[in-house]
């Protein structure tokens, strides 16, 4: 399937996990590693965990798609995003799942300004929250999660997948999820964002990130 494709939803995109762990080709693991230990000592903010490394993505004929996945280190992506222009040759295919919500409030939606030290469009703009999804959770579930930690307060009904697609730039499968909320609030600042804004789709800043682009069209 086209890593271009996005595919529409009426039901939610089911996670359907492997129980083997999914680590580069072996061609690969000796610089990564390498990169890995370069990239923390540039960053100490920079953590390893566990996401879901996706393999497939396809759609399951009842308005839904089935996401195949493998548990996966956070540091493969992290080595990979990290790679600069002068090496933007090096990928060790890693592509994780994440989430992006559509966060409603009447007319306005949350976008929020990603913070500097972030790897991918420091500085632009993207629909809020946003995160990955971990093993074991459901988009739904990351949302969720992501979702009281940026905004802190309950949602009027649970989180509606519209669509799954692939954002080419960040080498991430994502799934957008649009939340309802009553009131228009924002939790205790964090360091994901620099700002965060409610604002009308007319109003969104000129530098939204690629796939914030893709996610604002469906709006329509």
């Amino acid at each position: 399937m086209s890593e271009q494709l996005t595919i529409r939803l009426r039901r939610p995109a089911v996670v359907s996990l492997s129980d083997r762990m999914w680590a580069p080709d072996p061609h690969f693991l000796e610089e990564a590693e390498q990169r890995w230990e370069q990239l923390k000592d540039q960053n100490d903010r920079i953590f390893d965990g566990r996401m879901i490394q996706v393999g497939g993505v396809h759609r399951n004929g009842a308005g839904g798609a089935v996401i195949q996945g493998f548990p996966c280190d956070f540091r493969w992506y992290a080595v990979q995003a990290a790679m600069g222009e002068e090496d933007e040759g090096f990928d060790c295919h890693c592509r994780p799942l994440g989430v992006k919500a559509l966060t409603k409030c009447g007319e306005r939606y949350l976008v929020g300004q990603r913070a500097s030290w972030t790897t991918f469009n420091p500085g632009r703009w993207e629909f809020a929250p946003s995160g990955g999804v971990e093993p074991g959770q459901s988009p739904e579930e990351a949302v969720t999660r992501e979702f009281h930690e940026e905004v802190g307060r309950r949602f009027r009904q649970p989180p509606r997948a519209e669509a799954v697609l692939f954002d080419p730039a960040a080498c991430t499968w994502e799934v957008a999820l649009k939340i309802e909320v009553a009131h228009e609030t924002i939790g205790e600042a964090t360091d994901e964002y620099d700002e965060l804004k409610w604002l009308r789709p007319e109003e969104f800043p000129g530098d939204l990130t690629p796939i914030a682009r893709r996610i604002y069209s469906l709006l329509a």
